[in-house]
């Protein structure tokens, strides 16, 4: 865990390599193991102002062995920053694989793709790169063809999936004006090219009820959120079924009956507070906090629990507790989220009467503060700082919807692998204690339908899941601390270290650890010595 470009993702490859070293063990599924980072990388990761290569999902990394090699692995993803498809703030970039297309294929790939200059395209602000970073980029795309052969991806597979992403940015620049007539919206002249291209890659068929050259163009409900809720879900379903396919491939291969142990990595966003935060922000900021509120329990409560019980003289250590901010945002039915979803239930509801209900609710809570100014909005008092989130979006976000009929379309597409996406059959989350219920799902047909598992989950749901695994494991933690703000290497900021070691909570774990006796042998070992 760690602050946003402090360096977790680096830490997880290094222990990763670690712990293959130590192993041994089957060497192929060791570096296929290895392998996978650029793949996870290129179409998870972005150039954020805090970090140039930011994860934006989570991933937890389970590695099983059987007599200390490595037999198999699983990876889960959570909460994919899907809406950074379509929108970048000032000095962001969108997923790197964009990017790596366009410095990486040939022009006669680029001609088959239908792919014209990168600046013409909206969903990556019509921005691309210097010729040196062009040149790092067509680098990291010959990686990913190479990962995507080493993972299994056929031919026809990579060629579908890049067809996709090209029509994704097609799609973007698919404009709406006015229809005279009777008041409803329809697809603009200049942008009935674009049109044509998004639908031959996105859906395999036109997105209109007529053809693109009848002098009116009737949408079924493409307007610009349907536009944008299309880009968001083709995308994060290409995401999920890459890893879907990681999996495959690192499956262990041994009998159901033999018990295998685990080590568990959990490399996931860190604490982020930017000029602009939404509703991303709030998703990844109550992770944090969720984590944060882990590590006090195992540091501080169990810890002191565990000198009491050893009848130790001791004086109790004070530490940070966030439960306060966790039940802002958390409890049920007034917590901020089940506020939200309420709100997200209702038709009628918009963004402003979420914010209005917030501030009644909330009134004197000193966690929360009612937004300032004109921006819709409001700031929650996180146990890193305060954090103030732009309002707008948040229920459209919550509620992640796609119209049927553009499922349809989809699931009828003549591209294989876009059909098969949107086949899948979902499968069921456990229910537990922290959620009231579970949606009713279809037992899975294939290994496809696993990883809709996340997709298909509220962000508190997911979240909720990851930490029940969390708690059922022994933990270590490793904190990575942040140098600087400006992205500098060989440079310390003695404050913005302080700062963190603070608000962490490691000044008081150093204090808990150097005077609770830091070597605890069972009496059985110290009998033996």
């Amino acid at each position: 865990s760690g602050e946003s470009g402090a360096g977790k993702t680096e830490s997880t490859k290094l222990l990763l390599q670690h712990i293959m070293h130590l192993c041994k063990g089957n060497s192929q599924l060791e570096q296929q193991i290895l392998q996978v980072n650029p793949l996870l990388e290129a179409f998870g990761n972005a150039q954020t102002v805090m970090n140039d290569n930011s994860s934006r999902f989570g991933k937890y990394i389970q590695l099983r062995f059987q007599k200390n090699t490595v037999r198999g692995a699983k990876l889960s993803e959570y909460l994919l920053e899907k809406s950074r498809v379509v929108q970048q703030d000032t000095g962001e970039r969108n997923f790197h694989i964009f990017y790596y297309m366009f410095a990486g294929l040939s022009s006669e790939e680029k001609e088959m793709y239908g792919l014209l200059d990168p600046s013409l395209y909206r969903y990556i602000s019509g921005r691309f790169g210097t010729q040196d970073v062009a040149q790092r980029w067509k680098q990291k795309y010959q990686e990913v063809c190479n990962a995507l052969d080493m993972v299994g991806f056929h031919e026809q597979e990579q060629v579908d999936m890049q067809s996709i992403l090209a029509g994704v940015l097609s799609l973007g620049n698919v404009t709406f004006e006015p229809e005279e007539r009777n008041g409803s919206v329809k697809v603009s002249e200049a942008s009935r090219g674009w049109l044509k291209a998004a639908a031959v890659k996105v859906t395999g068929c036109m997105l209109c009820s007529c053809s693109p050259w009848s002098t009116s163009v009737s949408c079924y409900c493409l307007c610009a959120d349907a536009r944008d809720s299309i880009a968001k879900v083709a995308y994060g379903r290409v995401f999920g079924w890459i890893v879907c396919k990681i999996n495959e491939l690192l499956a262990e291969n041994v009998d159901p009956e033999v018990e295998l142990s685990e080590i568990g990595i959990l490399d996931i966003f860190g604490f982020e507070n930017f000029a602009v935060n939404r509703f991303e922000q709030l998703c990844i900021n109550l992770a944090n906090e969720q984590l944060q509120h882990f590590f006090n329990h195992h540091i501080f409560q169990m810890e002191q629990a565990a000198y009491k019980e050893e009848e130790l003289p001791w004086e109790t250590i004070i530490f940070n507790n966030n439960e306060a901010i966790l039940n802002l945002l958390l409890a049920k039915p007034l917590g901020l989220l089940s506020l939200l979803d309420e709100q997200s239930a209702f038709p009628q509801a918009t963004d402003k009467t979420f914010v209005d209900k917030l501030n009644s609710t909330f009134k004197g809570n000193l966690h929360f503060q009612p937004g300032r100014g004109r921006v819709l909005g409001f700031s929650i008092i996180h146990y890193a700082g305060k954090v103030q989130y732009t309002a707008g979006g948040f229920l459209e976000k919550n509620r992640d919807t796609l119209p049927a009929n553009i499922r349809g379309l989809f699931i009828n597409s003549i591209t294989p692998l876009l059909s098969l996406l949107f086949k899948g059959k979902f499968i069921c989350y456990k229910r537990t204690s922290h959620m009231k219920q579970g949606p009713l799902c279809q037992r899975p047909d294939s290994a496809l339908s696993h990883w809709l598992l996340f997709s298909l989950c509220p962000p508190q749901h997911s979240l909720m899941m990851l930490m029940e695994r969390m708690y059922s494991a022994n933990p270590h933690f490793v904190r990575c601390i942040k140098p600087n703000s400006q992205k500098e290497p060989g440079v310390v900021d003695s404050q913005v270290v302080l700062l963190q070691l603070r608000y962490n909570g490691l000044l008081e774990t150093i204090r808990i650890r150097r005077d609770g006796f830091s070597w605890r042998p069972s009496f059985e070992e110290f009998a033996e010595r």
